[in-house]
């Protein structure tokens, strides 16, 4: 089975968070499961450095509305495999320090660099005598493939490829004024309530909803959120529609990429059976790296973040004051986002400077030895469609305290059910009260050694690899080629 990968980023050549991730690292395990998989991106500024790569002989010819552009494709691997990665080289459109917004906000041409995309896919197997059996779309920015594939007139004796699209994070949909529908270059037709039209804007992801053949996510808990008014952002008709081809899958990680024992930007690397000497080691150089006092009495919590709305460290920065009151122990943030989030942090390592620590910021290395440092890692997001950073974190033997969401449920088994295969704590919710409680636990649980013990090994032991959410991608492209598309009926939206 041949599968291409269509995508805005593909980790380590250009990547803003998990989408990027995914798309680095599942195409390998696709690889050994047998799958032939390659990866199309555009060749963003920077993409390249330190990566060999050869320019393809020709041209992508992609009209744009009446514009026609003539793309070059530039083949590198992904590092460490020999999964090949077409880069889509274009200046006017790619060439840029960010991939989907600058200094100003989102980039005004985002929707024509969403179709250039999705055509030069589509182009690409003239340049390289290979055609996939199935096109996996990623997230908004490739979402418009599967209209594009079904609008190519079929032959006699062909049979048009597949198409997947896997929802990444709902929140971010491509939306703009009906106007744009006209360079796409789709039929009229398609500007419809079962097609792209939302609310009388165009939506590239509602648009992929309608048209892919099948239709994944990130966890199995987010597949039934986002049928939900709650946490449909507006798309919960069309996924309820579409039901019968949805499915979550959960995100597996990089297990060599993330194993402490084998860390070079720890102080200490450790495993299952050295952790609490390492950790003990990685905290005592995490707090003089952070200017925290090193009390080693005191349970340390961390935060390794974007600070934005959806990560509901807000409420954390709102109610820490009065959770201090309460409970005893040390927190570290390494985060950047939001100007009001970040004040707020800053204040809060200025009021509190014996328990708390704030960088503003990102740095990978420090993200490591906060994993590897803490004891407890806070994920109180609002909603999650996986989540990476708790798994990372379980890893390095951080036990998370998670809200009850999406993958983060998938993840992460709460010691209240899970008494003894307990890898952290599922909040309530995010408000002082569930706040406080969980403090409370947790500060327990660090007092009992052979139970932090206990907990620190089943999550420092879980298995997160690619392997299986692979096997079940191959079923998925199976299933997906087994039963073509159909015309959807309307949904109301």
């Amino acid at each position: 089975m041949k599968v291409l990968f269509v995508s805005p980023e593909v980790s380590p050549l250009a990547r803003t968070g998990g989408l990027g991730d995914v798309v680095g690292a599942l195409p390998a395990a696709l690889k050994q499961a047998g799958v032939d998989v390659r990866v199309i991106c555009p060749l963003h500024r920077g993409s390249l450095d330190g990566l060999r790569s050869k320019r393809i002989g020709g041209k992508l010819r992609i009209k744009i509305g009446s514009k026609l552009c003539y793309p070059r494709l530039v083949e590198t691997r992904l590092p460490g495999t020999d999964v090949p990665v077409y880069l889509i080289e274009h200046i006017g459109f790619f060439d840029r320090a960010d991939i989907y917004a600058g200094p100003k906000g989102d980039f005004l041409d985002n929707a024509e660099r969403s179709f250039v995309i999705c055509r030069s896919a589509l182009d690409l197997p003239r340049l390289v005598e290979w055609t996939p059996d199935v096109y996996h779309a990623h997230d908004w920015m490739a979402a418009a493939l599967p209209a594009c594939l079904n609008a190519i007139p079929s032959t006699k004796g062909n049979v048009r490829p597949a198409s997947v699209l896997t929802i990444h994070n709902l929140e971010h949909q491509g939306s703009f004024s009906p106007e744009k529908f006209e360079i796409s270059n789709l039929p009229e037709s398609y500007f419809q309530m079962e097609g792209f039209e939302h609310f009388g804007r165009l939506n590239l992801l509602k648009g992929g909803i309608q048209h892919a053949d099948k239709i994944t996510t990130v966890s199995p808990t987010y597949a039934k959120e986002i049928r939900t008014e709650n946490h449909g952002h507006g798309l919960d008709p069309s996924l309820v529609y579409r039901a019968a081809d949805l499915v979550g899958i959960l995100n597996g990680m990089d297990e060599e990429a993330w194993n402490p024992s084998k860390d070079s930007a720890l102080p200490q690397p450790f495993c299952r059976d050295t952790v609490t000497a390492g950790k003990k080691a990685c905290r005592k150089a995490l707090s003089k790296e952070l200017q925290l006092p090193y009390n080693p009495h005191l349970p340390l919590f961390g935060a390794v973040s974007r600070l934005y709305w959806q990560k509901g460290l807000d409420m954390l920065a709102e109610h820490l004051p009065k959770v201090l009151e309460k409970n005893d122990f040390q927190f570290v943030l390494l985060g950047s986002g939001d100007p009001l989030q970040e004040k707020a942090f800053l204040n809060l390592a200025h009021r509190f400077p014996k328990k708390v620590s704030t960088f503003i910021g990102f740095d990978d290395g420090l993200a490591r030895r906060i994993f590897a440092g803490t004891d407890f890692f806070l994920m109180p997001s609002r909603f999650e469609p996986c989540g990476l950073a708790q798994q990372y974190a379980m890893r390095y033997g951080s036990l998370p305290i998670a809200n009850g969401t999406g993958g983060l449920i998938d993840t992460v088994k709460d010691l209240k059910k899970h008494a003894k295969e307990a890898t952290g704590l599922i909040l309530n919710n995010i408000e002082e009260d569930s706040l406080n409680h969980a403090f409370g636990s947790a500060c327990n649980i660090f007092a009992d050694e052979k139970k932090l013990k206990l907990m620190r090994r089943n999550a420092m032991t879980r298995k997160a690899s690619w392997k299986e959410p692979a096997a079940f991608y191959s079923e998925v492209y199976k299933w997906a080629l087994d039963s073509k598309w159909r015309p959807p009926e309307a949904v109301c939206g």
